[in-house]
């Protein structure tokens, strides 16, 4: 009679068996495991987007507010000095050189309000706001101030904040040709160096004048701070006396769009 064998599983096979119950679930666990690290890493990423989204919203607005601010430190100022030499014109009996500025003041308002504070203006349009300006002055002065402006046409539209020129080009009236007798030069360029936009005005005046701080205290500070809000350290200002007169440098990025 044949004998019947038991075969008994061993300590491997059985270990073999564990592991592929167990392979099926520790895979499933790991996948499981790595689409939630995966998304909750989107999650943290996507809101660290919003915050710095709503971060640059807040970085602008301010940036907004504070190149409002520093605009219209500007129209303050020029208004005062316009009405004050009115205001001698029309005493003094000159009633049609009042005329002539009260003219030339509404050109330049008209021109100057029309523009986003905020916002940039095409360097030919600074420049054509320089003209009405001094337009202005030569009412004062005719026979004393004489303007030079020198603009590229391929600057024409290059884009700087509204306004910029504007305390520069004042100083060198109230310090260059209003203190003197003879004829002053004030001279307005810009020129293109390097992919920067450079803008000088300056003058054959008289220099910096006895007890004035050096670089015109409020009208310097008012362009380097705009231009520091707008630009960062990407723009300079130097301001300095030459052996003929005075120097304001501006060099600022050449932006031609935005």
């Amino acid at each position: 009679m044949p004998t019947a064998s038991v075969v008994l599983p061993t300590a491997a096979a059985e270990g073999d068996q564990w592991l592929r119950i167990l392979e099926p679930a520790t895979s499933r666990y790991f996948l499981l495991l790595a689409w939630s690290a995966l998304y909750l890493a989107l999650l943290a990423g996507a809101r660290a987007q919003a915050a710095e989204r709503r971060e640059q919203r807040f970085r602008n607005a301010a940036k907004a507010s504070e190149l409002r601010s520093l605009r219209y430190q500007v129209n303050p100022h020029f208004l005062f000095n316009t009405l004050n030499s009115l205001s001698a014109m029309v005493m003094t009996g000159k009633t049609e050189k009042a005329e002539e500025m009260i003219q030339s003041i509404s050109n330049f308002y008209r021109h100057s309000l029309a523009d986003d504070p905020t916002g940039d203006a095409l360097l030919e349009q600074e420049f054509d706001l320089q003209r009405h300006y001094l337009a202005i002055e030569a009412v004062r002065f005719p026979k004393r101030l004489r303007a030079q402006f020198e603009l590229p046409e391929e600057l024409a539209d290059a884009r700087v904040p509204g306004m910029i020129l504007q305390p520069l080009v004042e100083n060198s009236v109230k310090y260059a040709v209003a203190p003197v007798a003879r004829p002053v030069t004030l001279r307005v360029a810009a020129r293109e160096e390097y992919d920067r936009l450079v803008i000088e005005v300056s003058d054959d005046g008289p220099g910096v004048p006895a007890g004035v701080p050096h670089g015109f205290g409020i009208g310097l500070a008012n362009v380097r701070d705009r231009l520091e809000a707008r630009f960062g350290r990407e723009a300079t200002i130097v301001a300095g006396p030459t052996p003929t007169g005075y120097r304001t440098e501006i060099r600022i990025p050449l932006v031609r769009h935005g």
